[in-house]
């Protein structure tokens, strides 16, 4: 495959607007387009399920990739085991600056993995820290925090 972008990362979710509210309130930027009775032809098509009809909304990640959030309303979404170790789920990860801060702003509406960052001692990230969070519907969300400059060469190397 050849391919020139990163382009965007899907989620399907139980209700479009708390979805909204809830990543507007995470990513602290409001979305770039919200549509309800998404009925496009193409999309159901595309999509592979004939008179799809789906609510969505486009928020902007770093660089020129989206995070899109769908609720399929035909056919009706249908709930799955949401854990990270079932084969099929998936995950976002994004890179924060201060990570305890930022577990510290979303103890309240977000539910945490584990209560403080966590210290990645080896590997490609070692030296830096990283937690897991779930929105509403157990979609997980991993944070990390960069190692501090010249970290994760010590690490790596001990």
């Amino acid at each position: 495959m050849t391919h020139v972008r990163f382009d965007h990362v899907g989620f399907t979710v139980a209700d479009i607007d708390r979805a909204v509210a809830w990543y507007t309130r995470f990513l602290q930027s409001e979305p770039l387009a919200v549509r309800k009775g998404w009925d496009a032809g193409y999309s159901a098509e595309m999509i592979g399920y004939p008179g799809c009809v789906i609510d969505w909304a486009y928020f902007a990640l770093p660089g020129d990739a989206r995070l899109e959030l769908v609720r399929y309303v035909q056919p009706a979404g249908a709930t799955v085991d949401m854990e990270t170790f079932r084969i099929g789920n998936g995950h976002l990860c994004l890179t924060v600056d201060d990570l305890g801060a930022e577990l510290d702003r979303l103890r309240d509406f977000a539910t945490l993995r584990t209560p403080t960052p966590v210290r990645i001692p080896t590997g490609p990230n070692a030296g830096g820290l990283g937690a897991y969070v779930r929105d509403p519907d157990g979609i997980t969300i991993q944070l990390m925090q960069a190692p501090a400059a010249g970290t994760a060469a010590r690490a790596v190397a001990s």
